[in-house]
């Protein structure tokens, strides 16, 4: 695992140190938990998918279609799922 040391401002090590003691964690555990937070919001909700421009446009020309008779189907057997409210 590697290993990372920042400098943060005195009384924002004394608020580290206040949550981890009234959580009953450590410091290190709080600081991941906000990168992942961070990571989550900034990599994992927001993929970014590359594809070749023949398929690029493909897709692009699929968006602007009609939908298809068996999409318009499957739309109709998904409205009626109880407790979906689509």
């Amino acid at each position: 695992m590697a290993e990372l040391k920042i400098r943060i401002p005195d009384d924002e090590m004394a608020w580290l140190d206040a949550l981890s003691k009234t959580q009953g964690t450590t410091k290190t555990q709080i600081v991941r938990s906000a990168l992942r937070t961070f990571f989550k919001a900034n990599f994992l909700d927001r993929k970014t998918i590359l594809l070749q421009d023949d398929r690029y446009q493909a897709l692009v020309g699929l968006v602007g279609s009609p939908l298809t008779r068996q999409e318009i189907e499957g739309r109709k057997r998904l409205e009626k799922v109880p407790d979906w409210n689509l």
